[in-house]
């Protein structure tokens, strides 16, 4: 059971409690005989708005016994609570994504293209890990976005979480950068099945032109653990735990929508929606 679901339960516990001490002390007060009104006085009250020890029991037995018959009441309360809660959360990563998004676009910190970046008006940014086979699934996509789509910029921003190897291919695929061969490396990457060992990673930049001594040499740079870095930082605030993680958004901020997960129509129906915006 996730932390949000026992909460969840907590509150809708602690919702029945109080109906049912309201409902109660209702009852009871209703089943009391009219007493005369009192003189009025300027003295202290000393009137108790507490309940006895066999009041409360009686609550607890009332709310227990509804629970019992009822148990679809908890369920709903959890239920609703969930929805807010999720669309909380959405709504806090989208302003920390828009508030961000400077950040977020810089190439400083990852990789930017497109068919024609500068003018576009729209940005596609893909948090991803290279052992992610949901990311490998959406390379093909993010490729045809950022080969085909000149209003469409796509930035890519290592996110390694799954695998210790991941760090390493996120250094030395911005590492790759250097050469101008960040594109040609990722995608040997996302194309390939099994654990990304050095060995394989040297091997695919070999493969693909890369300078191998080189390469390792400029994944030591300190700028590229401060790529990484910032990215995690930026996902830790949103609120992202998993790859992939899509933030569509228009460049000048009138859009901005996340999209956890590999879900194409989504993306290319919230691409739509910010090229409207920002129209």
């Amino acid at each position: 059971m996730t932390t949000n679901s026992k909460i969840g339960i907590g509150a809708a516990l602690l919702g029945a409690f109080l109906l049912g001490v309201i409902a109660f002390a209702y009852s009871s007060a209703q089943q009391q005989p009219a007493a005369p009104q009192p003189a009025i006085s300027h003295a202290p009250s000393d009137l108790s708005t507490s309940f006895s020890n066999l009041q409360e029991d009686e609550i607890r037995e009332i709310i227990r016994d509804y629970l019992l018959t009822n148990p679809e009441i908890i369920i709903e309360a959890v239920n609703e609570y969930s929805v807010r809660e999720r669309l909380r959360t959405e709504l806090e990563a989208k302003a920390t994504a828009a508030k961000n998004l400077s950040a977020l676009l810089d190439p400083k910190y990852g990789y930017v293209t497109g068919k024609n970046p500068k003018k576009a008006k729209v940005a596609v940014i893909e948090l991803f890990d290279y052992h992610c086979g949901f990311c490998k699934r959406a390379a093909p996509l993010v490729k045809e976005l950022a080969e085909n789509d000149a209003g469409v910029k796509v930035v890519f921003r290592e996110l390694p979480i799954l695998r210790q190897e991941s760090e390493y291919a996120a250094e030395m695929s911005l590492a790759a950068r250097e050469q101008g061969k960040f594109l040609d490396l990722h995608f040997a990457m996302m194309e390939a099945s099994g654990v990304l060992t050095k060995e394989r990673i040297h091997e695919f930049a070999a493969n693909n032109g890369l300078n191998v001594e080189k390469l390792k040499k400029a994944s030591a740079n300190p700028d590229v653990s401060a790529a990484i870095s910032a990215t995690h930082d930026l996902a830790a605030q949103m609120g992202v735990d998993g790859t992939p993680a899509f933030i569509i958004a228009a460049v000048d901020g009138s859009y901005v929508e996340i999209v956890s997960g590999f879900r194409p129509d989504e993306v290319m129906t919230k691409i739509a929606e910010a090229k409207l915006a920002a129209q």
